[in-house]
């Protein structure tokens, strides 16, 4: 499996997952998703979107999904740069 695949999935279950109960996780899972599927490289809308999760999500589910993240980029490096915001 491909590293942007692997993104893929990650969003994609986090999109499926979220409980939808705050607009950090439910609203950024879906934007983590619909960015990684475009396959072009992140902005810093993006690095701002996982901030905002990371710190105002209300439950740990949306508040660890940014570093899951970050770590997918940081073990795949030049294949995902730029997906750890």
């Amino acid at each position: 499996m491909e590293p942007l695949e692997v993104l893929r999935h990650v969003w994609a279950f986090a999109a499926a997952e979220s409980c939808g109960a705050c607009s950090p996780c439910r609203v950024g899972s879906r934007r983590g998703l619909e960015q990684a599927m475009t396959g072009e490289p992140p902005g810093d809308a993006y690095a701002r979107m996982l901030r905002v999760m990371s710190e105002a999500s209300l439950c740990a589910f949306g508040r660890r999904l940014p570093p899951a993240v970050r770590s997918l980029a940081r073990a795949y490096g030049d294949r995902l740069r730029g997906w750890g915001g």
